[in-house]
């Protein structure tokens, strides 16, 4: 009769149901409000605008140019660049694309130049947007030719730029579900909580171990496993045919990833615990910072709280990081070098907030880990 009133307590089932209904609010409001409409929500893409010759300041050229730039509207920020100045804001993933207008628009058509790197999405808006713009211009200019292609091809196995957020997607998971996975296994080895694998339950004499040393245990842990872990999804992707020309570069920035957000989120579940803290993680470490990430739709056409957002999400530093390596040839100027910062700083943040909470937990003695 005691167990039947125990699971029968509103206690016991009107908290998991409330956190789910409230998990079925925030999905779809975060994935949704970022996806449905990327359009609507386009401002400032970034497009550069090059000029066949420069030194020409007026005639059909420079007229064509000059129609983009007024109307281009608030979904393009136009920036004139000559050819020199393309190569570096392409190499560096500084623009989405660029507008190339030759000197010569009887022999040359005017040339919309993607950039392959930022992924389907991104090209599908620029094109979306310069196109039709283009061909107004045409028709008031008395036509000229209009071609489209990728300002670089990328490498091949690389799934139209989206590689490298898929990698940067299985990278922040391995440290999100890695301390997810290392935080209860520590507990049970302790006999704090029991272990339990199908219909075996396993319960270990109790250590008494400090929650700041507990905390400790669990981040070497998964500090330990993270450069084997980074390397083995390395070889995966390598016999899928993915590969990247600094190798050693990202099987380092990996390893550091995944030990920046694993023990980040050990962090978030030494403070909250493991219920409250499991939610807190899935909606900072992925939900809310998938959709911030740029990786698939681009910041420029999400809604600005996700512009914020991506300051502090690590996804989108991952992505970075990834990207800069996968088709930009590791440039630091690319995101590589933001992304390691943001890695190593958030990396210590979390550490330290983790020694920090645990260390004053510890020294309240209701807030004992003792079973009673």
């Amino acid at each position: 009769m005691a167990v039947n009133r125990t699971l029968t307590a509103r206690r016991t089932w009107l908290t998991p149901i409330l956190l789910l209904i409230g998990l079925a609010v925030a999905l779809p409001a975060i994935y949704l409000t970022s996806t449905v409409d990327p359009q609507g929500h386009l401002k400032a893409l970034p497009v550069a605008l090059v000029v066949g010759d420069a030194t020409v300041a007026s005639g059909p050229s420079e007229a064509i140019a000059a129609a983009i730039e007024a109307n281009a509207g608030d979904e393009l920020s136009i920036t004139r660049m000559n050819g020199d100045e393309l190569d570096a804001a392409m190499e560096k993933d500084q623009v989405a694309g660029a507008v190339v207008i030759p000197t010569d628009l009887a022999t040359s058509p005017v040339a919309v130049l993607t950039n392959a790197g930022d992924g389907g999405l991104n090209t599908a808006l620029l094109l979306g947007n310069v196109t039709p713009l283009l061909h107004g211009i045409s028709q008031q200019a008395g036509g000229f030719e209009i071609t489209t292609g990728p300002y670089d091809v990328l490498p091949d196995n690389s799934g139209l730029g989206m590689s490298a957020f898929y990698y940067a997607l299985v990278i922040v998971l391995l440290g999100f579900i890695g301390a997810s996975l290392v935080s209860p296994l520590v507990d049970s080895a302790l006999g704090f909580l029991p272990s339990e694998i199908g219909p075996l339950v396993e319960r270990q004499p109790y250590t008494p171990v400090s929650r700041r040393a507990t905390f400790l245990a669990k981040a070497a842990v998964l500090a330990g496993a993270a450069p084997i872990a980074a390397l083995v999804v390395q070889l995966v992707a390598g016999l899928i045919g993915v590969s990247v020309t600094s190798p050693v570069t990202l099987w380092a920035f990996a390893t550091a990833a995944i030990i920046a957000i694993g023990t980040s989120a050990l962090a978030v579940l030494s403070i909250f615990g493991a219920g409250i803290g499991s939610l807190v993680n899935t909606l900072f470490f992925v939900a809310m910072a998938m959709v911030s990430s740029g990786g698939t739709v681009p910041l420029n056409a999400t809604p600005g709280f996700f512009h914020w957002f991506s300051a502090i999400a690590p996804y989108r530093h991952v992505v970075d990081g990834t990207r800069s390596l996968f088709y930009f040839d590791g440039n630091l100027s690319a995101g590589l070098g933001s992304a390691w910062l943001t890695v190593l700083v958030g990396g210590t943040i979390g550490l330290l907030l983790g020694l920090v909470v645990t260390s004053l937990y510890g020294r309240v003695p209701a807030f004992s880990r003792q079973p009673r």
